[in-house]
């Protein structure tokens, strides 16, 4: 794996990765570079948090016919990827998408052959869609669901600002600052830069001993008594504060009912009433998990790992073979339906017999009705047009 470029302090960079061997064949090319793919996006996730993604297939192609030989390259388009992101399933649709490409260039009869996979390029962009900023307006029909507090501030310390909203409730839904005491008075911000990073939440809450939710980038795995959502909403941040506010953003997309809603803090998931949000948070949440599909190798159960048949447990034996007993057939002549017959056979072999039946029958037609040659009529001069009847003119 070599760099190829860089730029902005890394946050643009280019890799191309070769394999050890030469390959035509892209199946094995994908499996001998795998591992080295995914540690790359692995150690660039870890450094930006997340990224977009583009990769390009370079091979070596030839043209027969005019002895021409090409490198041609079929590129994907833009794939964001962050921390969350299951590698190995996002390795599999890039070569998805190339190897289609690929495929697809060769079916257009175009006459290039692929003698050999030269290597992969990958350009790799920091991704930054989200980010605390200042004060933005809500959106009319947020913002008419009273359930956001969205602090007027005029610095670039929104974050901060959401925070202190939730820590110091006031009774009016005022959302003027000097509502507000000074977060700087309440809050340890030593050493953060602002508007705050996503990744400097986890600092933040060690620091105060407050658990953040920013939806729906980060989840927290801890429960403390200072508990905050965060919205994260075209790169300002405002708050929910508590469930009750919570249901009544988001009660009127998930359900007719006007009847509140229970969220669960970890998952989302919403219950009726709060006793089976308890039982939810006590036994399921971060308790189960959904087992998704893989690229493993499944057991067939027709294959080599079947049991041998145990009498304690149910099982199948071959008692019978079904055969064909009997068949019917019609042949119908358009031009005499006088020769028209219909056959039926009933008795053993019936499969062997309806084919012999059937050849010997269509032999017999054959013969008679489609080989013998039957003359031509011979041509007569006319002065006549057999379609218009009009004379033919000199």
């Amino acid at each position: 794996m070599k760099l190829i470029q860089t730029a902005f302090k890394s946050r643009i960079a280019s890799y191309r990765v070769h394999s050890e061997n030469r390959y035509s064949d892209y199946n094995m090319f994908f499996e001998s570079i795998k591992n080295k793919v995914i540690h790359l996006l692995s150690e660039v996730i870890k450094i930006h948090n997340a990224v977009k993604v583009i990769m390009e297939l370079f091979g070596r192609y030839i043209l027969q016919t005019q002895k021409i030989v090409d490198n041609k390259s079929f590129n994907t388009a833009n794939k964001v990827i962050d921390s969350a992101a299951d590698l190995n399933d996002v390795f599999y649709v890039f070569v998805d998408l190339m190897t289609t490409q690929m495929s697809e260039f060769q079916k257009r009869d175009s006459g290039w052959e692929l003698q050999f996979i030269m290597y992969v390029e990958i350009d790799l962009n920091k991704f930054c869609a989200f980010g605390g900023s200042s004060y933005i307006k809500l959106p009319s029909f947020i913002e008419k669901k009273k359930g956001i507090v969205n602090v007027h501030n005029q610095d670039q310390c929104c974050f901060l600002w959401a925070i202190i909203s939730a820590l110091h409730p006031v009774r009016e839904r005022t959302l003027d600052v000097s509502s507000y005491p000074q977060f700087s008075t309440v809050l340890d911000i030593e050493g953060m830069t602002f508007p705050v990073n996503l990744r400097d939440i986890s600092k933040f809450e060690l620091r105060n001993n407050i658990s953040i939710n920013v939806h729906t980038l980060k989840v927290t795995s801890k429960t403390i008594k200072s508990y905050i959502e965060l919205l994260d909403l075209n790169v300002a941040i405002v708050i929910t504060v508590g469930s009750k506010n919570l249901s009544r953003l988001v009660l009127s997309q998930i359900s007719n009912s006007q009847h509140k809603k229970y969220f669960c803090d970890g998952c989302l998931l919403h219950f009726s009433n709060e006793n089976l949000l308890f039982q939810h948070q006590q036994n399921d949440c971060n308790h189960l998990y959904t087992s998704i599909p893989s690229r493993e190798i499944k057991k067939d159960k027709y294959g080599a790992y079947i049991l041998e048949p145990n009498p304690h447990y149910s099982y199948t034996n071959r008692t019978f073979r079904h055969e064909p007993y009997s068949f019917a057939y019609l042949i119908k002549y358009s031009f005499n339906d006088s020769l028209s017959k219909f056959e039926l056979y009933r008795g053993a072999n019936a499969a062997n017999v309806f084919v012999k039946k059937t050849e010997n029958y269509l032999t017999r037609i054959y013969e008679n009705y489609l080989k013998p040659i039957i003359p031509m009529e011979h041509l007569t001069r006319e002065n006549v047009c057999g379609i218009c009847e009009k004379p033919f003119l000199e």
